[in-house]
């Protein structure tokens, strides 16, 4: 892995915005430009040197043996004296705080404060190889983990039971912890698609809707799947098999060049074509990687749908139809996106 390749981008980024650094101080962008976990401190990124570390005493010995940057104590630098000469400074506009701007503003009175929107977001959506490997890991661990809870249905058993089971899987394979909070939702429960696992207990007919990620080496798998106990209303057999041909067509659809919104109209018009539109509640899919949910959201909605699919992205492909009263259906999988089509991992 290069971490100098990844400032090499942001560096790209400042002298595109006419900057002469740029303020990194979110806890994950740090660790994408250092390999480090740090819940505080701050990295300039300057646009023709080496990059300064500023961190606190927690960090600062850890700093200075795992990286090749300079490294400074917090608690001995000074912002404004370090920054004499500059003129504009990049800052993650909608990551820092308004207060955090006025503090900025306040120290550095001569230098004009240029916002930049999350502009390591959109370098973090191309995986490199070794991010591709971590993600393909962390899928194949949440495949497991979907297979293990699966093997513990009967009837019974509560939504809440499975979550903690689980967990505890996960946990004792290696799993740095979950990705998101597991929706486990049983029958009607199905229909709500951001459900959390209650005291609800399975029981036959019912509609089984499982969405699950773990986290792997700081990387995020995400994982959807619907079954069913026992034999389901026909409506809901008919509504699975809507959902799986509209994910089916979007991911074959994939590959570098494909538009976003042109993507998302695949599946959600084969669902709407069908007479489900107005059930697809939520887009398409999303980018995943360090965070659950990453840029590009998969919809045919600005800012995205003219946003091309490109080599290196990994997003999430998930349709889904929900039917208040009876039960909803989702089916997920993770799409690495290469450069001559796709990769289901």
């Amino acid at each position: 892995m290069s971490y100098q390749a990844r400032i090499q981008k942001v560096q790209q980024i400042i002298s595109n915005a006419a900057c002469e650094l740029f303020l990194v101080d979110h806890p994950l962008n740090l660790y994408y430009l250092t390999g480090l976990s740090l819940s505080a401190g701050k990295m300039l990124v300057w646009k023709d040197k080496e990059p300064t570390l500023v961190v606190d005493n927690r960090y600062y010995e850890m700093c200075i043996r795992k990286t090749n940057f300079p490294v400074m104590l917090a608690e001995k630098f000074k912002m404004e004296e370090a920054l004499q000469g500059v003129s504009r400074l990049g800052f993650d506009s909608e990551n820092t705080s308004y207060q955090n701007y006025l503090n900025l503003q306040k120290l550095l009175k001569n230098i004009q404060l240029v916002p930049l929107n999350n502009p390591l977001l959109k370098i973090r959506c191309f995986k490199d190889e070794e991010e591709i490997k971590y993600l393909k890991e962390a899928a194949a661990l949440g495949k497991r983990g979907y297979e293990h809870v699966k093997g513990l249905l009967e009837e019974g058993i509560s939504e809440k039971t499975l979550a903690i089971e689980l967990e505890i899987f996960w946990k004792t394979q290696g799993g740095e912890g979950l990705a998101f909070e597991p929706i486990i939702a049983f029958g009607e429960n199905s229909a709500m698609p951001h459900y959390r696992a209650g005291d609800t207990q399975l029981k036959r007919g019912d509609t089984v809707l499982m969405d699950m990620g773990v986290k792997w080496k700081a990387y995020h798998s995400d994982l959807s799947r619907t079954l069913f106990w026992g034999d389901p209303p026909a409506k809901m057999q008919e509504i699975y098999s809507i959902v799986q041909e509209a994910q089916t067509r979007a991911i074959q659809a994939c590959r570098p060049g494909v538009l976003i919104g042109d993507l998302d109209d695949i599946a959600r018009g084969y669902i709407t074509e069908k007479g489900f539109g107005e059930q697809f509640l939520h887009s398409l899919g999303h980018g995943v990687g360090l965070e659950i949910h990453e840029w590009p959201i998969l919809r045919n909605k600005d800012p995205y749908h003219n946003q091309p699919l490109q080599d290196g992205m990994v997003i999430t492909i998930e349709p889904g139809i929900y039917i208040p009263g009876m039960g909803g259906v989702r089916i997920e999988d993770m799409v690495h996106i290469t450069n001559d089509g796709f990769e289901v991992f």
